[in-house]
């Protein structure tokens, strides 16, 4: 009997404490789903993990300014920014999540954006397009972006392209389509306009919010991943 008496209160003191734990789990769950929804684009987490699956698989947990954008970032892009070559398949490319690395230029700064680099670091090799349909808002020389094109898609958001060696046939107010060619891929920037050749070849990606007359910017590296399988070919080669 006493046997017995020690084994319910074994039990009994298990299943209290599993309970104890499930309900605690289902209580930071109901606080990070609150936590979510009250999440704005400003968000530091929000911005660096925008478009992961994690956040795409969970976007009902969003707030609803956090859901709005993060579906028209989807509706939004359509290729990716370096179609493959079809005369040479040495012309890889390659990129990380450098999302917010220092970057030091006259002081010190968060890179807020994704550097797409050349394998064959040449200038004026491969080809950059838009992946969004929109209008060219900004054109021209910036001193850290050297040769840039800032495009602003239907949906309101702005895409940026930097550090380009030479421009397509382009204008301020013009509209472009998706997989429209801007120009070539270089080293332009950190310098008065026309300095080159102070970094490797690369196009750096960046995806701004100007909502409110805020300017957020957002990860692009997943954004990037998504569009993997929705390269263009391009005849291009050294």
């Amino acid at each position: 009997m006493q046997r017995w008496k020690i084994k319910n209160l074994v039990l009994s003191i298990f299943l209290i404490a599993f309970f104890i734990v499930l309900g605690i789990n289902y209580m930071r769950g109901v606080g990070r789903g609150y936590e979510l929804s009250r999440k704005t684009i400003e968000d530091p987490e929000f911005r660096r993990d925008f478009f992961s699956d994690s956040m795409r698989g969970n976007r009902e947990g969003l707030s609803e300014e956090c859901k709005t954008f993060l579906t028209n970032v989807e509706n939004d892009v359509i290729y990716h920014p370096i179609p493959e070559s079809i005369v040479d398949k040495s012309l890889k490319i390659s990129y990380e999540d450098g999302w917010m690395v220092e970057r030091k230029y006259k002081g010190t700064t968060g890179h807020e954006g994704t550097d797409i680099m050349a394998s064959v670091n040449k200038r004026g090799v491969y080809p950059v397009i838009s992946m969004t349909d929109g209008v060219i808002t900004n054109l021209g020389w910036l001193e850290k972006g050297g040769y840039r094109v800032g495009i602003t898609s239907n949906s309101g958001i702005y895409y940026y392209y930097a550090h380009l060696d030479s421009y397509a046939n382009l204008k301020n107010g013009q509209k472009v389509k998706a997989g429209e060619l801007l120009g070539m891929m270089g080293d332009s920037g950190y310098g008065p306009e026309g300095t080159k050749g102070q970094f490797a070849v690369h196009l750096h990606v960046g995806i701004y919010s100007f909502e409110g007359g805020r300017e957020i910017s957002v990860n692009p590296y997943y954004v990037l991943l998504s569009l993997e399988n929705s390269r263009l070919e391009y005849e291009f080669s050294e």
